[in-house]
């Protein structure tokens, strides 16, 4: 028994046209894209991993980012150099 599969409105993709390869592709066109694909996912792959080393290595250093936001002249950069001067810590 096979079931029909149908798509409706919701499974409806607009990348969907654009990331199929041309009707009219070669053998050729077909092994040059895929090996450009495949070294896309390689260099994407590339960059996720880095991304991920670097939250490792900031999560072992205990590095915290804090967002300040508020009116100039709030104390915002007071708050700041109380911090470092309370934690001991120097540089920006």
């Amino acid at each position: 028994m096979s079931a029909a599969v149908t798509k409706s409105a919701h499974d409806f993709d607009p990348l969907d046209e654009v990331l199929r390869p041309p009707i009219n592709e070669t053998e050729e066109d077909r092994v040059i894209r895929q090996a450009q694909e495949a070294e896309a996912r390689r260099v994407s792959q590339a960059i996720d991993d880095s991304i991920r080393a670097e939250k490792q290595a900031q999560k072992k250093k205990g590095i915290v980012r804090l967002l300040l936001l508020g009116q100039s002249e709030s104390g915002m950069s007071d708050l700041v150099n109380i911090i470092h001067v309370h934690f001991h810590i120097f540089g920006p």
